[in-house]
């Protein structure tokens, strides 16, 4: 299989005060969590131009609908842009997974655009997993996933989740293994979502220093 086979998906909005990072803005100010936000999606950006390089297609799904326009005039990169569908996110990843393989995508990899210690080999691990797997997982360390590949459009993936809960990661697996598909895990990161979050994450960078 070619580079220019697969497709990685981002989902994002405009880093707008109160409208992202909302349990962390209730603790640091809603102008810092989205400052937060915003550095955190550049990052995630900055991984999707080192895989664009090599052939990966970039998909950025944004929401609401109604933001495009603004949503290009922030990320200024020549992404596919593509509005979100559905109620659930479970939902709107099924749709965004679907558009890519409509697309020709053989390999489609989602990633978040909060997980600040994510770098692009480990994106590009996951892309190559799917070579002898199904469905590769990337577990984050609050219960859900920063990451989750397939090789085609597998709906029953995210039925039966509940979604914005610490059972993500665990109810994944188990309609992974209900369905009988091949699955890889890669090592777990953590994104940020809290005030306890981000502190543990700057402990963790001071360390490394």
């Amino acid at each position: 299989m070619t580079v220019d086979h697969r497709a990685l998906i981002m989902f994002a909005k405009l880093p707008r005060a109160g409208e992202v990072k909302t349990r962390l803005g209730r603790a640091v100010g809603m102008d810092r969590a989205a400052d937060i936000y915003k550095e955190l999606a550049e990052h995630a950006f900055g991984i999707a131009d080192e895989l664009a390089s090599s052939g990966t297609k970039v998909y950025l799904f944004y929401d609401p609908i109604a933001t495009g326009q603004d949503i290009r005039s922030w990320i200024k990169r020549r992404f596919s842009y593509v509005p979100q569908q559905g109620r659930s996110l479970g939902d709107r990843m099924q749709h965004a997974f679907a558009v890519t393989v409509g697309d020709g995508a053989q390999q489609t990899v989602i990633i978040g655009t909060d997980v600040p210690e994510l770098q692009a080999s480990m994106v590009n691990n996951a892309f190559n997993r799917l070579a002898n797997h199904d469905i590769v997982v990337g577990p984050s360390l609050d219960g859900g996933y920063f990451l989750l590949g397939m090789t085609a459009p597998i709906k029953d993936v995210f039925n039966g989740v509940e979604w914005s809960t610490d059972q993500v990661f665990d109810g994944t697996m188990a309609r992974i293994r209900q369905l009988d598909l091949s699955c890889s895990v890669l090592p777990a990161l953590a994104d940020i979502d809290t005030e306890q979050d981000l502190r543990e994450y700057e402990t963790r960078i001071r360390l490394k220093k």
